[in-house]
């Protein structure tokens, strides 16, 4: 068998060749280059046509070998038969035979290539003998079966049988055959190895030069190309790179030239056209950064709460750096009545100044009408507003005011009222500065609308948080920081101070039978009574829903006595007249006193014990006014030392600390959010909530290990049910300043594999933290641990506002104070509106206390609130729900 390269080329073969140029091309698209893009072009067709040729040539070369053998053999095999035929006809011997295919094997030994060998038939074997010969192959013997010529490959060799037949004139020897007998077989056996390797050679030339030719060529033209490209591409930059400022783009127009290819010219024309376009709309870099800087200035930072004119002062004292600007003006709608035009001045102007200025606005607004909006309005109030008085304005003429003045008014009011803003320069500006200027008019309206706006719902909110909305009395967190401050003023002093706690009796009686609106009324008129008997020192506050409580420094328990009874007697003479009625509805009151330091050693001891005589006093009848006395002492003492002993053996006996959880509602699509975690004791039968124990648990110093075995208890719940929502977990500020403490939380939540994300830490307001730094950084450092913040009962005392300022807060919970009366108080439902505002103009979600029906929930769903908490939504429940 021989093999040579040439022979026909197998299909995957060719189909490996075809994926390795296709991948080739794919990868063209990889470079970046024109001429290596070329080459590589020109290398994958070479592959291409190298691969076709290949199978051509190998097709064609096989058919010209196997058919040029067949020829040859058929050839010799005749010459051969002739040259016997020649020798029969004369008549030969054995021993001629014998010679004759001696000389032809030698003859086919010597030659390498050919093989002839002759077979002899059955017939003349039996006639003439048998003869020394091969044995025979298929090609042979099919020969001697059809006796038709056949032609086959053998192991490689082409072999070739041409059968001997019997004619008239062979009869003459071979008596025993008839006419078309076969009585022999010539056999040619053919070796292409030599006309292979003859083909082989062109062959193998054939492809390099198929192969060389595209890549010689591709290589030329990506060299003449390149140079040519890159001469056109450097014309091209350098043009370019001569272009500074947008006046330099003229400068391509003008220095237009040949680029040699239509192509480089057309690109060239586009970058021409661009150029032009680009002149009408580019600012220069120059430009670009006034103006960065310019809104670069108009931040809004924490200091706002201050003073809101002090900002603006900022303001225009920072645009001064970049644009001299004599002033910097606003106009607020106010009640949809009344303009306040506020005019912010870098200095002092001059009084005729200030008069053409009035002039020019009073003309603007009723004549030739800044907006439609202001032209109804009778009333204006211009406000002139002095930066630095050290700096003096030269005088302005109205054409100065007129010309140099740039505004922007709206149709409707903005953020905080505003509905105009303008800015006069000291100077004309070009068409671009004005552009700009006019461009960030837009922004300052927003900047100074907002700061106003937040300036206003921060000192509504300032005041409201310490004061009650229907009232206007003290709430009952600044009561107890006051009762706070004043037991210790005592103690410093030696002095002494009395405690009122007043109760009106069956108010919920006359709030349900005559409604809420008349209850309000008499909780205002009882407030009035209690505001004209006080005397100037003392402090009265609205404890909650029907209670009040009074302060009364330096008065001993009689004097205290005296003041209570002409309370209780004046209350008691209170009528009011019931709308569409002429009944006349009155109310008394119920009123315990103590004194401090005779009566209770710390402020809760006395606040306690106040309460407690106020209903002893309820329990003799009402209307009554009751002394603490020292039997009393003792009773509440033993109450409280029974509750401590009941908060030391929840500590013991774990198993009576029970976790409760009230759901977090998402307002907008019912989903619960959350769940806030409540401490809860089982003691004698009942289960006792937080607040029957949370201040004696405090006075003694166990809060917070009351509040590590309840979160112990939680996180368990937590990970059993696979609870997936937020945990909102109230602390003392004190508990987070407690390093151990914080300790012990971060071991709990290892402990149950607890994402700190989904713990939400409400700071509350039951103790004073004097070192607000102090807290800021535990608080910081538990944020930047993933730990989540809220406050709770925003609104109810001073350190709500300091919270979300210092702190970074997540949440806040309005108050349920606020949220009980927003259906039937305008001041209770203002906070509210103010609080969303703040929350969502510094990225903090609010929550909504105390929803116990479904006109409230309407109400806060409507104000913006983003989540509720309430009976209505959900009962606290000893199990997670979500």
């Amino acid at each position: 068998m021989w093999v040579f390269l040439p022979r026909k080329m197998p299909m995957n073969y060719f189909h490996k060749i075809i994926k390795f140029a296709r991948d080739i091309i794919i990868k063209l698209f990889k470079f970046k280059r024109l001429d290596k893009f070329i080459l590589s072009i020109a290398i994958s067709v070479s592959i291409l046509i190298a691969a076709a040729s290949a199978l051509l040539l190998s097709n064609f070369s096989n058919k010209i070998i196997n058919t040029g053998t067949r020829i040859t053999s058929s050839y010799i095999a005749d010459e051969t038969f002739n040259t016997m035929f020649q020798v029969m006809k004369r008549g030969w011997n054995e021993k001629q035979v014998a010679e004759f295919i001696r000389a032809l094997k030698k003859s086919s030994d010597s030659e390498k290539m050919v093989n002839v060998s002759i077979f002899r038939g059955k017939i003349v074997s039996k006639q003439f003998g048998k003869i020394s010969q091969p044995a025979e192959n298929s090609v042979v013997a099919q020969s001697f079966l059809t006796g038709l010529p056949e032609y086959k490959k053998i192991k490689g060799l082409s072999v070739y049988a041409y059968p001997l037949k019997d004619k008239e004139l062979c009869l003459k020897c071979h008596t025993m055959a008839k006419t078309g007998d076969v009585n022999g077989v010539i056999e040619v056996s053919f070796n292409p190895v030599y006309l292979t390797k003859k083909i082989q050679y062109y062959y193998y030339a054939l492809l390099i030069l198929i192969f060389l030719l595209p890549i010689i060529g591709g290589a030329f033209v990506a060299f003449i190309l390149r140079k040519s490209v890159k001469k056109g591409i450097n014309s091209i930059n350098k043009e370019v790179e001569n272009i500074n400022t947008v006046r330099d783009l003229k400068m391509l127009e003008s220095n237009l030239s040949d680029l040699k290819f239509e192509e480089f010219n057309s690109v060239y024309q586009g970058i021409v056209k661009l150029s032009s376009k680009l002149r009408d709309v580019a600012i220069d870099k120059d430009i670009l950064e006034f103006e960065i800087k310019l809104l670069e200035r108009f931040i809004i930072t924490s200091e706002v709460v201050k003073d809101w004119k002090e900002h603006v002062f900022n303001l225009l004292i920072e645009m001064n750096n970049i644009i001299k600007v004599y002033n910097v003006f606003s106009i607020f709608v106010q009640d949809e009545e009344l303009i306040e035009l506020e005019v912010f001045w870098k200095g002092e102007p001059t009084e005729k100044t200030k008069i053409i200025f009035n002039e020019m606005v009073n003309k603007n607004i009723y004549h030739d009408s800044f907006s439609p909006l202001l032209k109804d309005m009778e009333n204006i109030i211009i406000t002139h507003n002095i930066a630095d008085k050290k700096i003096k304005l030269p005088e302005l003429t109205a054409d100065d005011i007129s010309v140099k003045t740039k505004k922007i008014i709206l149709n409707t009011p903005h953020i905080g009222g505003i509905v105009g803003i303008g800015v006069q320069s000291e100077e004309s500006l070009d068409s671009t500065r004005e552009l700009v200027i006019n461009s960030v008019l837009t922004t300052l309206l927003n900047v100074i609308g907002s700061i106003k706006a937040i300036y206003k719902y921060t000192k509504d909110l300032e005041y409201y948080a310490t004061r009650d909305g229907l009232t206007e009395l003290y709430n009952q967190r600044v009561f107890n920081e006051f009762l706070h401050y004043e037991a210790e003023r005592a103690n410093r002093n030696n002095s002494i101070f009395s405690l009122l706690f007043i109760d009106l009796d069956n108010f919920k009686f006359i709030n349900d039978m005559y409604g809420h609106n008349f209850g309000d009324t008499m909780l205002q008129n009882v407030a009035d009574i209690l505001n004209k008997l006080k005397r100037s020192g003392d402090i009265l506050a609205r404890y909650g829903g029907d209670e009040f409580a009074i302060i009364l420094p330096g008065a001993g328990i009689e004097q205290a006595y005296m003041i209570a009874e002409r309370i209780r007697e004046k209350i008691g003479t209170l009528l009011l007249k019931y709308p569409d009625s002429k009944k006349n509805i009155g109310i008394t009151s119920s009123i315990g006193v103590a004194s401090y330091p005779q009566s209770a050693a710390t402020e809760k001891d006395i606040f306690m014990l106040t309460d407690n005589m106020m209903y002893k006093a309820k329990a003799k009848g009402k209307n009554q006014v009751y002394v603490a006395q020292e039997e009393d002492m003792i009773t509440v003492y033993q109450e409280a030392r029974e509750k401590s002993n009941m908060v030391i053996d929840a500590l013991n006996r774990t198993e009576v600390m029970v976790p409760y959880f009230q759901p977090i509602v998402g307002l907008k699509d019912n989903k619960i959010l959350a769940n806030e975690l409540l401490m809860r004791i089982n003691y004698k039968g009942a289960t006792l909530s937080a607040g029957e124990f949370i201040e004696v648990a405090e006075a003694i110093g166990v809060a917070h290990k009351l509040d590590l075995l309840l979160m112990e208890k939680a996180f368990k719940m937590m990970k059993e049910s696979d609870f997936d929502g937020f945990l909102f977990v109230n602390l003392s500020p004190k508990s987070l300043i407690l390093s151990e403490f914080i300790k012990n939380v971060k071991d709990i939540i290892l402990k149950y594999n607890i994402n700190p994300d989904r713990i939400v830490f409400e700071l509350t307001e039951r103790e004073t933290i004097k070192n607000i730094t102090l807290l800021e950084k535990f608080v910081t450092n538990l944020k930047y641990e993933g730990f989540r913040f809220a406050v709770d009962d925003f609104g109810s005392g001073f350190s709500s506002f300091l919270y979300i300022k210092h702190f970074p807060v997540d949440f806040i919970k309005i108050d349920g104070e606020f949220i009980r009366s927003i259906m039937t108080d305008k001041i209770d439902r203002a906070f509210v509106i103010s609080s969303v505002s703040i929350a969502k103009e510094v990225g903090i979600k609010t929550i909504a206390e105390f929803i116990e029906n479904y006109e409230i929930l309407q109400e806060v769903t409507k104000l913006g609130v983003d989540y509720g908490q309430g009976f209505f939504l959900a009962k606290p429940a000893p199990e997670l729900k979500s």
